[in-house]
């Protein structure tokens, strides 16, 4: 076995267990998100070229990363309050209060002059 698809393979299975632990308790969305995986590979699977193998790869990395750091799964407690499941993987981002009396920029009076 080439190390190259010994490669797509681990990725393969990571994605898998990705899959599980970012979905985890949602399993129609694991369901669809195993057969999404699997028809990816499998489309793929045919492909020779050595450059184009290694840019699926990388894109298999790269959907691993996305996955872990972006998807958060919020469960609804009662009507008004859901419940977000946070992982340490996931980006957290600076929350900056809104400010009701923020003063705002007037408004462009420039038209465009591209309309005709």
């Amino acid at each position: 076995m080439s190390s190259l698809r010994r490669e797509a393979l681990r990725w393969y299975k990571i994605l898998q267990r990705t899959k599980n632990d970012v979905f985890s308790g949602d399993f129609r969305t694991i369901s669809a998100a195993r057969q999404r995986i699997r028809e990816e590979f499998m489309k793929n699977k045919d492909i020779t070229d050595e450059k184009q193998i290694k840019e699926k790869i990388q894109i298999a990395k790269d959907v691993d990363v996305e996955l872990r750091r972006s998807v958060v799964q919020a469960v609804k407690k009662n009507p008004t309050v859901f419940e977000a499941r946070i992982t340490p993987d996931t980006r957290k981002m600076d929350n900056v209060m809104f400010d009701p009396n923020a003063e705002l920029p007037p408004p462009r009076s420039k038209k465009c002059s591209d309309k005709k």
